[in-house]
């Protein structure tokens, strides 16, 4: 680190930075997009399956998530059990009881006293409320 890092950039470099910034985040998005899009179409293409049928890539990735499931496999077993909206809810419970009896005292931490000044230069006869006392 050396003073050269510390300097504040002026409005015009962190223009320039930002829209540098923009451009590769628009970039990185629209690679994401495009996969998506093309795992989306492999997925919704129609294959053989070992039973002859013509099945989606979406009905072949459930099949071999079942098959899995079917051989013991706890993960995919939980993925099926997720994805069928069979997962059980985590919820927190709490009993609550009501608390009575507590007594607050607020303090005066200012450093003020609660006497009158003595010196006059100071404030007179003057003595500042408290938020200690009561009315």
């Amino acid at each position: 680190m050396n003073s050269e890092n510390l300097k504040t950039p002026s409005t015009e470099e962190a223009r320039e930075r930002g829209k540098k910034g923009g451009i590769a985040s628009g970039k990185v998005r629209a690679e994401k997009k495009r996969l998506k899009e093309a795992v989306e179409s492999i997925l919704s293409m129609k294959y053989d399956s070992e039973t002859g049928k013509k099945l989606t890539g979406y009905e072949m990735v459930a099949l071999a998530l079942f098959n899995k499931a079917k051989t013991g496999d706890v993960p995919a077993f939980n993925s099926i059990r997720d994805l069928t909206g069979e997962k059980p809810k985590e919820t927190l419970e709490f009993e609550s009881q009501e608390i009575t009896g507590i007594k607050v005292k607020f303090v005066d931490k200012s450093n003020r006293s609660n006497r009158k000044e003595k010196d006059p230069k100071i404030v007179g006869d003057y003595t500042p409320p408290t938020n200690t006392e009561e009315k």
